[in-house]
């Protein structure tokens, strides 16, 4: 898809931004915060039995049309989308994930740089739970602050860059990534490896996230969790309409399906059904 031809208009409403952010870094800043707190990310489809497409118009359709949300290949891809027709530089790469695992994943994972004047930036709209609000430039050791969290950059002689978040005095590695070109081919590739591996994450639980400027919202299967200023409360939703109201209170999600429609995938029950 040409730059000209993406809906920038309807990708601003979408996002709550009246105005065009301007191609620099307070424009980079400003977009990124505003698509990271209004498209939630989620993996309904592929509980829902669908194909996830990376096609321009596809992820148009979806998250743009009928307001969906998406996973990290769908929501940094529109990301890209929207960067390139607002004038930004940016170029895609693949990721490794660290957080809460003893070994790093293959490359299930997407970020994207943009460039600005000769600086690098780490934008990631995708990430879920504990990923960024706001892009950082690719500085090594330096902290940055942003709602409240805390991130930093380090250089790991295997993997590249390694983003780390804070968490309660220590430095958890979220996922790597080396600086090197990334093909279309390879980021499809990825995206049909994660959505359709029996070993996936992503296939044995259904997952909605929505950061927020003091937090940020989870539901894990039945479990909604409210994560606020540190603190976590929440509450296990019954199978049936209550589920479909909470993705619709708490994440804007409204469904073309019953919650019946969701299905068994590998032989596991990704919710608590009789």
């Amino acid at each position: 898809m040409r730059a000209t031809d993406f809906p920038l208009n309807r990708y601003l409403e979408r996002i709550a931004l009246k105005n065009h952010p301007v191609a620099d870094e307070n424009g980079l800043k400003e977009i990124h915060a505003a698509q990271a707190f209004s498209i939630p990310f989620e993996n309904l489809d592929i509980h829902l039995g669908r194909a996830i497409s990376l096609k321009p118009e596809d992820l148009i359709n979806k998250m743009l049309i009928k307001k969906r949300g998406g996973y990290c290949f769908e929501l940094n891809g529109l990301l890209h989308l929207a960067l390139e027709a607002l004038g930004f530089t940016v170029r895609p790469l693949l990721a490794r994930v660290l957080y809460t695992r003893t070994e790093p994943t293959a490359h299930t994972h997407q970020v994207l740089i943009v460039t600005i004047s000769g600086t690098d930036w780490l934008a990631d709209a995708g990430f879920g739970g504990p990923g960024l609000r706001l892009p950082i430039p690719l500085i090594p050791n330096r902290i940055f602050e942003q709602y409240g969290d805390r991130y930093r950059l380090r250089s790991d002689p295997t993997y590249g860059w390694v983003l780390q978040k804070e968490s309660r005095g220590n430095w958890l590695d979220l996922f790597a990534f080396r600086d090197q070109r990334t093909l279309d081919a390879d980021i499809e590739m990825s995206n049909h490896f994660t959505s359709t591996w029996p070993g996936s994450l992503f296939r044995i639980q259904k997952m909605c996230v929505l950061p927020k400027t003091w937090g940020r919202i989870t539901l894990t299967d039945m479990e909604l969790t409210f994560h606020r200023d540190g603190r976590s409360t929440g509450r296990t939703l019954t199978p049936g309409p209550s589920y479909m109201d909470a993705l619709a209170e708490h994440f804007g999600l409204i469904l073309d399906t019953k919650f019946e429609d969701f299905i068994l995938i590998g032989g596991i029950r990704p919710c608590n059904q009789d």
